[in-house]
């Protein structure tokens, strides 16, 4: 399942049932940093690949905050573009596994608490879903 259109950031519809187990697990960890970090394959110029990288983290964030009701001041967001590949970019099926979202969890004493709450530690090292389109 694809995320995204080759070269393009916006979600496609069909794209909400994977980050809905996401958010569910994020949802269940209140108070904690999420990381999201977007990655490309390497059709394309670095620069557009850097760019198109961080637009896409950031179309994952933003359906996160609008569908989840998760503040903005709770994420973190990086794009990587092609610099970090999980397979080769020398067949179809190694690009499509290089273009993905990465989402983690990080403990981070009060990275995202609503004012006047206060949430307990946990001893948890941490949680990581990978969204691959």
């Amino acid at each position: 399942m694809s995320l995204f259109d080759t070269g393009k950031w916006a979600l496609k519809p069909a794209s909400t049932k994977l980050l809905v187990n996401s958010l569910v697990g994020i949802k269940a960890k209140p108070g904690w940093l999420i990381v999201v970090a977007g990655h490309t394959d390497s059709t394309g110029d670095d620069p557009s690949n850097q760019v198109l990288s961080l637009k896409r983290a950031e179309s994952v964030r933003d359906w996160m905050r609008d569908t989840g009701d998760v503040p903005e001041s709770c994420f973190a967001v990086q794009g990587y573009g092609e610099s970090r590949p999980v397979a080769t970019n020398d067949t179809a099926e190694g690009r499509a596994l290089n273009r993905r979202v990465e989402i983690s969890l990080v403990p981070q004493a009060n990275a995202c608490q609503a004012p006047g709450k206060t949430h307990a530690s946990s001893q948890d090292d941490g949680a990581d879903n990978n969204v691959t389109e």
